[in-house]
Parts: structure tokens; sequence; C-alpha cells
């Protein structure tokens, strides 16, 4: 897949995660200092956000995400600098151990790397499974999100109750 970015093409890295395929396991080192496994099976549901430049975190983003913030761990991955991110950080008043630029082996394995000073933005809504539900990478970098294609999955995926068998079924009442 290709991304433009000020009439450039880049090439993405070679993976490619498709929808209704498994998250990859990832270590990412948060700004907080910890290091966090994330992708893989979870006990809520995943969201990942890439971003070449975390100025493109904005309001419409940030609201889907604190509407479903109890039963979602949204992870934002960025190139930007630290001062940049702090900024957005104290904006949004953003978790911190949710947030890193540690976004070399992270990008490469959800292949969204474009070199190593840039990744495609993108999002990823990983259900508890690790069953990715959504994958979003706009075309080009400026471009923003779907953000209402966004809202709808993560909703979706995070009111989904797994069909078994009742008890009635069960019994054969």
């Amino acid at each position: 897949m290709e991304v433009t970015y000020k009439n450039k093409s880049y090439t993405l890295g070679k993976k490619d995660r498709n929808v209704e395929g498994e998250a990859p396991a990832v270590r990412v080192k948060m700004l907080n200092d910890e290091t966090k496994v994330i992708g893989l099976m979870a006990p809520s549901v995943q969201v990942m956000i890439t971003l070449n430049d975390v100025n493109k975190y904005n309001a419409d983003l940030h609201e889907v995400i604190t509407t479903t913030k109890r039963k979602v761990n949204a992870y934002i991955i960025t190139t930007s600098e630290l001062e940049q991110i702090e900024d957005i950080a104290e904006k949004f008043a953003l978790d911190k151990a949710f947030i890193s630029n540690d976004f070399k082996d992270f990008s490469l394995k959800f292949g969204v790397n474009i070199n190593d000073s840039m990744v495609a933005n993108s999002i990823f809504v990983i259900d508890k499974e690790g069953v990715i539900k959504y994958k979003e990478i706009p075309s080009d970098l400026d471009d923003d999100f779907k953000i209402e294609d966004f809202s709808i999955t993560l909703n979706e995926v995070v009111n989904f109750k797994p069909k078994g068998h009742t008890h009635e079924n069960w019994m054969g009442v």
C-alpha cells in the first residue's frame, strides 16, 4: 500500500494487516517509561492510533475514544517530538501510559511504517480476542480519518455480545 505526503508517494512496510486477521503483539515503551505489550488478546477492546504528527489528534477523535473510555484501551503511537506530545496530552488530558513515540517496532508489525522517521496515520480496532475489526489508513498524511465509520465500528465491537447457548437451548426446552 502507498501513502502520499506533500505530493510524494511512500510505500508502507511489508506487513499488511487485514480486518478479521489476528493482531500482532508489540512491545512499546510509553511516555511514562512503562513498557507494555499491546495487541493480541486483552481484557478490553484496544484501539491503536498511529499519527505521523501528533497534532492530527483532534476533538472528534478524542470524543469517540472518551465515549467508550471504560471499555477501551486507546494507544497513540506517534513520531512526534516529546514536547509536541506533551502539549497534546495536556490539551486533551491524555494518560501518558497510553502514548508513545517508540514507533519503529509497532509500525513495522502493523504495516504502517514509511521510514525511520515517518509512519502512516492509521486506526486499528482490536477486539478482546485479538482480532482486527477495523482498519483505516488514509491514503494521504494530510487527510482526516473517517470519524463516523470509526465510531460506529468501535461501538459495535465494544457492545458485541458473543452468541452461545442459553440455558433453555441447552436444556432442550
